[in-house]
């Protein structure tokens, strides 16, 4: 495999962890503690470093369903990560509305949905010979 490729598979792993952290310390506290949003903030971070390596990695930009599950996951935890920091800067410590706390959890789980979609997608390929 690729070393640029296997560094993207490494990362975007990184990121499955950090988030997963992350996302259970806002469920568990209904918070945007500091932590939450550190574990989220790093995640983020790391999500959007191995989208960049994997662009590297395949050479296009080309429009695919692995691309697009991957950028639309990455643009939900975005969203997520500042309306955390937002809710944070406006009301502190203060319980998180229960719409940001739902969309929160919705964001995760279509993110861990893509991440293992899109690894079963690059899987596929290979098989096929592409």
């Amino acid at each position: 495999m690729n070393p640029i490729r296997m560094a993207a598979v490494g990362t975007v792993t990184l990121a499955l962890i950090l988030y997963s952290i992350g996302t259970l310390r806002t469920h568990q506290s209904r918070k945007a503690t500091g932590a939450a949003r550190g574990f989220l903030s790093a995640g983020l971070f790391f999500d959007i470093l191995a989208t960049g390596l994997m662009i590297v990695a395949s050479g296009s930009l080309e429009a695919t369903l692995h691309g697009w599950l991957g950028y639309s996951a990455l643009t939900f935890m975005l969203v997520d990560v500042a309306l955390l920091w937002r809710h944070w800067k406006v009301s502190g410590m203060a319980e998180l509305p229960s719409g940001l706390h739902l969309y929160s959890r919705l964001a995760y789980a279509y993110w861990v949905v893509a991440y293992f979609t899109g690894a079963a997608l690059v899987m596929a390929a290979k098989r096929a010979g592409q």
